[in-house]
């Protein structure tokens, strides 16, 4: 065998090993990437809460924050609301004989009860198109109405 055959050869080699560690690389920074939007989040997140100590619309916002996707629940005494969040946001809502908006704000004005957040792959339209924040601006202003 001669020199340049053993060159071709190790070179070949090379190039092919390098080849494979730069796959394993790229295959180990795609398991590290952040889910996508269209994802929820792979979690076992667990939130619950009272709200005397922690009021709906904060708990809301940390759930708009992380970019949950699943239900709240809402427990106030034998009365229980839910909110649906997808992406971070609140697309529905329950709450006695209330539905979508008008449950979110009949929800804030709850002082006292507890909530649990389950976190689940939503697959409903988006019932809900206002910000949790138009929300409690209305919120408000129907309190000082009052």
């Amino acid at each position: 065998m001669s020199i340049i055959q053993i060159i071709i050869i190790v070179s070949g080699l090379s190039a092919g090993i390098g080849v494979g560690i730069f796959i394993s690389f790229l295959l180990k920074k795609q398991e590290g990437k952040p889910d996508n939007d269209d994802n929820p989040k792979k979690t076992t997140f667990v939130f619950s809460g009272n709200l005397k100590q922690t009021n709906l619309l904060e708990t809301v916002q940390f759930l708009e924050l992380g970019r949950r996707e699943g239900i709240l629940h809402i427990y106030c005494g034998r009365r229980k609301g839910y909110l649906t969040f997808s992406k971070g946001r609140v697309i529905d809502a329950f709450y006695r004989n209330y539905t979508g908006k008008e449950a979110v704000i009949q929800m804030f004005e709850i002082d006292e009860g507890d909530f649990y957040f389950e976190p689940k792959k939503i697959f409903q339209p988006r019932i809900i198109t206002d910000s949790i924040i138009n929300l409690a601006f209305e919120w408000d202003e129907r309190k000082e109405e009052k």
